[in-house]
């Protein structure tokens, strides 16, 4: 991680954090992902991979609960994915249309989450795939009209990880 150090006297506390946590999040070297993402990310993966296996079990016990599982995991994490855009929201220099916009669009992903939860199994499974979808899309759209948004590695990580919950969402859905 980066540091800023020492010298200008004329920062204060918050700014200094700010630039420390931008600083650790763009990496320095163009493209790199950084280690806490990528090993932290990829260890994300394995309960959708875990629960998705399991829901081929013959047991319709075993396969109940893994298609329970594996609908409260993704809804968690999707929810998650909904709260990258509430921080950004709280941006100090946008527009008041754009907060509206950003904390608006945080609140849908585990909107559609929870009603996935609620909903029968198969239901539940493509509506959280959908939402995946929507949710990467939207990132896709938004890391595009502002190129800045979000660091280079972090939307190349992010579709390594949509793909595998895409793939294990499909999986799932032939169980149920």
């Amino acid at each position: 991680m980066n540091h800023v150090r020492g010298g200008d006297s004329n920062l204060h506390q918050g700014h200094a954090e700010e630039t420390i946590v931008h600083l650790s999040l763009h990496s320095s070297r163009p493209g790199h992902i950084p280690l806490p993402a990528l090993v932290l990310g990829l260890a994300g993966l394995l309960p959708y991979i875990f629960f998705a296996v399991l829901s081929f079990s013959g047991d319709p016990l075993t396969r109940g609960h893994a298609l329970t599982t594996y609908l409260a995991y993704s809804a968690s994490v999707l929810s998650f994915l909904g709260g990258l855009h509430w921080a950004l929201g709280l941006e100090p220099d946008l527009s008041d249309g754009e907060r509206w916009l950003r904390m608006s669009w945080a609140g849908l992903p585990p909107l559609i989450a929870w009603a996935a939860i609620l909903a029968p199994w198969r239901i539940g499974i493509w509506m959280l795939m959908a939402m995946y979808a929507v949710q990467y899309a939207a990132d896709v759209l938004l890391n595009h009209v502002d190129p800045d948004h979000y660091p280079a590695w972090f939307m190349r990580l992010r579709f390594g990880l949509t793909v595998v919950v895409l793939l294990t969402g499909l999986a799932v859905a032939t169980r149920v």
